[in-house]
């Protein structure tokens, strides 16, 4: 497992090193197979024979030199190719011609082309390979070796090899991503500061020993930043952007290599772009940060631009550039995602304060109103010499009884469970007793409908809405009787509220609901109707028990 684990490590991010070490291979083998067989003659055999062993030891030397070089990599990518193309003709035409058994030597720079660039540059790759096989084909017609049904059908596989080939350079360009939604959630841990979560996902990515990431916002050139250096975390700020100028590195991603005040950078199709680092890099604010030889990305959020910068990477390619936009990508989706849960999180916090407000007004406020409505009527007795101890005495209890109603909210938000619908009716009916004394109205709950589970939160819910309800009858139409009914039809629940009140006459307009009703009925997805008419008036609520709504 560990000797696989290294095997992989050697040629991950490194198609350089795939197509050199191809290229030693081939040239390798072809040479063994013309040394053991010599089925040409003498001369076309000697020639042959140097042409593969200068290329095969051409191809030894390019793969040492460029192993862990990525810009003499990048750099000599164009001529190796060129040299590929040549070799091919050359050799498929210098041993039995259309017949030649080497006729497989296309394929390396086809695959190369395809790999280091794009579509663009295979099709064109495969043209030229094309036109210099026709022209070898026509310069050798008429002789012994020549097979024109050979010769015909070969060229018709390198048109059909071509043509998957761009088609695979064109998916890959549209369905290739080094990483899924999913990767970059497992590979996140919930630690506070959102920056080091994105600089630490991307190290560990792209094996970065040291890494820092920087942020402000859109337009501005201050940012701040979290580095790595090390084991070392740090934050700072910095005033002036790392890269002086993102028009130069295409696609916002490129290597960089500051002794050496070289920068590489290519677009998501095209060739290479040879910089230099001074050129693009701020040096001074890159030597404050430790920076050498490594990775830069542009990092974009909904509000934020920077830029990731890692370095101390072992085995450093140009195939980086490519991981780059990626993981500038995905550190951009990690601080997008921080602060859409933050905003969640506030919204929660928001709402959650905005419920509690609506709970203590539907319920201690109202509670006081109604108290104040008792103390009213017992200063009027006290005027006329009636006696007051009695009902001053239910007012204590009616205290007592409202600090064992807030204590059971308060014991129903920690709980989570539901309740059947009889045990809701009697909670209900409870606090209809206390209601009818508080307001001095009669006051009934009925209930009817299928049997069904209540949540807590609807409950809760349920009791203020009744709360308001009896209180709004009272004082505002100065009822003496108020029925509630409770049912459950097709997964909603049916609360209905009517009172003997003074009522109104809405004159052909719908009735306006009454505030504080219809923002908790709103909250709670459900929906609201008032009718009313000269002595009595009839609050109509559904609520969702289930699904999405609910």
């Amino acid at each position: 497992m560990q000797q696989v684990s290294t095997l992989r490590s050697l040629f991950k991010f490194h198609s350089g090193r795939v197509i050199a070490l191809g290229r030693v291979m081939l040239g390798i083998t072809f040479f063994l197979a013309i040394m053991l067989g010599r089925s040409q003659s003498e001369l076309i055999w000697a020639q042959t024979y140097v042409l593969l062993t200068l290329y095969a030891a051409g191809a030894v030397i390019i793969a040492v030199a460029t192993w862990r070089n990525w810009w003499l990599d990048a750099r000599l990518a164009v001529l190796t190719h060129g040299i590929d193309m040549a070799v091919f003709t050359a050799i498929v035409f210098s041993s039995n011609g259309t017949t030649s058994p080497f006729f497989l030597f296309f394929v390396l720079p086809l695959l190369s082309a395809a790999v280091r660039w794009g579509w663009r540059e295979t099709a064109l790759t495969a043209s030229a390979l094309i036109v210099l096989y026709m022209i070898a084909g026509l310069l050798i017609a008429g002789t012994q070796s020549f097979e024109l049904e050979r010769f015909v059908l070969r060229a018709g596989n390198l048109l059909i090899l071509t043509l998957l080939l761009i088609w695979f350079g064109i998916h890959q360009r549209f369905a290739g991503s080094f990483f899924r939604v999913e990767d970059i959630e497992a590979g996140v841990e919930e630690r506070e500061n959102p920056l080091a979560r994105a600089l630490g996902f991307a190290m560990h990515a792209s094996g970065a020993r040291s890494g820092a990431l920087m942020v402000g916002g859109v337009g501005e050139e201050s940012s701040d930043g979290f580095a790595i250096v090390g084991d070392q975390p740090r934050s700072f700020s910095t005033e002036r952007p790392l890269v002086r100028d993102a028009v130069e590195m295409a696609d916002a991603a490129m290597l960089y290599d500051v002794p050496a005040n070289r920068a590489l950078t290519r677009p998501a199709e095209g060739r290479f772009r040879f910089l230099t680092a001074s050129g693009v890099i701020a040096v001074d604010e890159a030597r404050q940060l430790g920076l050498t030889q490594g990775l830069i990305a542009e990092v974009r959020t909904g509000t934020q631009h920077g830029w990731l910068v890692l370095w101390d990477i072992p085995d450093l390619s140009a195939d980086y550039i490519e991981l780059g936009r990626e993981l500038g990508s995905a550190a951009g989706a990690i601080l997008d995602r921080h602060a859409l849960l933050s905003a969640i999180a506030t919204g929660a916090a928001a709402r959650t304060r905005l419920s509690l407000a609506r709970d203590v007004h539907d319920s201690i406020v109202q509670f006081l109103a109604g108290a104040a409505f008792r103390l009213e009527a017992i200063k009027r007795l006290a005027k006329s010499g009636a006696a007051i101890g009695p009902e001053l005495d239910e007012l204590k209890r009616l205290l007592v009884e409202e600090q064992g109603e807030i204590r059971g909210f308060v014991m129903a938000l920690r709980r989570d469970r539901e309740l059947e619908l009889g045990e809701a009716v009697a909670e209900l009916r409870s606090l209809a007793e206390r209601l009818s004394q508080q307001w001095s109205v009669d006051c009934t709950v009925t209930a009817n409908g299928e049997q069904a589970s209540i949540p807590i939160r609807l409950q809760l819910d349920l009791q203020q809405l009744m709360r308001e309800a009896v209180a709004n009858a009272v004082r505002h139409g100065g009822a003496k009787h108020v029925d509630v009914g409770l049912a459950v039809e097709r997964d909603e629940l049916r609360l209905s509220v009517a009172d003997d009140g003074t009522g109104f006459v809405s004159n052909g307009h719908a009735a306006a609901e009454p505030w504080s009703l219809k923002e908790r009925v709103e909250r709670a997805h459900g929906s609201i109707r008032l009718v009313s008419e000269p002595g009595s008036t009839n609050v109509l609520i559904s609520l969702p028990l289930f699904g999405a709504a609910a």
